[in-house]
């Protein structure tokens, strides 16, 4: 299936080469009921119960991380491929493993901080990492010695609204918080909020390059931050549930598979 380009797409994927290119099924995982994934080098992380499986960019199995002693894998986080965020939910914990999905460092409890009511929870800067505590409504830092930097107070005094937020990620200095039904809200590294990004229905989204991408009814959408110039690109097949683009090649699951295309001239 050929699939144009549009014009003044995605910096980080399409660059002019690309913007004229079509697309090319290289590879389908079967899986279901999946969480999908991936880092900057094209590596595929795939989350189904309690397991972990890593893939390369061309879709071969590398490595899998099973631990059923701490329930289903809630989220992954993996900005920095060397240091992965593992978040267990329902056992309020982290663990951080490393590219060959070892851990890295002791688990960490947030009951055991005091923080029994985390709904989520995403890496920062330096080792650190962010939670949303439910109980007080805030935002909280921790550096890697699990010391607080930053902690907001309530996020509705801030905004002046409440929210819902369900996904939640930091890149270039900026965290990024998605409520489906109110929007996207920029904090700084600092925990200063800044402004709400009218994006709306969405469960996640990537941030690169300064554009916000995002998947919405099988288009794959592309919100410029500097000039909230939006472009979008219809996809190579229908009833994606989960998108992701590195590089050259888009990730797209869908209830029975993962499949992976390449941008091709």
């Amino acid at each position: 299936m050929k699939i144009k380009i549009a014009i003044m797409f995605f910096p980080f994927l399409f660059a002019s080469y690309f913007q004229e290119s079509n697309f090319r099924l290289i590879k389908s995982i079967p899986t279901k009921t999946a969480i999908v994934t991936t880092d900057n080098l094209g590596n595929i992380y795939i989350t189904k119960g309690n397991s972990l499986e890593k893939y390369n960019s061309k879709g071969e199995f590398l490595k899998k991380l099973s631990d059923k002693n701490l329930g289903n894998l809630s989220f992954v986080d993996t900005r920095d491929p060397l240091k992965i965020l593992l978040y267990y939910k329902s056992f309020q914990r982290i663990i951080f493993i490393d590219n060959m999905l070892s851990p890295s460092g002791n688990s960490i409890s947030l009951d055991e901080l005091g923080l029994n009511q985390t709904s989520l929870v995403c890496t920062s800067h330096n080792s650190g990492f962010w939670i949303y505590n439910q109980q007080n409504l805030e935002l909280i830092r921790f550096d890697q010695n699990l010391q607080i930097t930053q902690q907001t107070g309530s996020v509705i005094q801030i905004t002046g609204e409440a929210i819902n937020p369900n996904f939640m990620t930091e890149c270039n200095n900026k965290l990024y918080i998605n409520d489906p039904q109110k929007g996207i809200l920029v904090f700084d590294i600092f925990g200063t909020y800044s402004r709400k990004i009218p994006i709306l229905g969405v469960q996640s989204f990537q941030v690169a390059d300064e554009q916000i991408i995002y998947l919405k009814n099988d288009i794959l959408k592309s919100h410029n931050l500097i000039t909230q110039e939006e472009s979008e690109i219809q996809l190579p097949t229908s009833g994606v549930l989960i998108a992701r683009t590195e590089k050259e090649k888009l990730y797209l699951l869908k209830p029975n598979n993962l499949d992976i295309y390449e941008a091709i001239k």
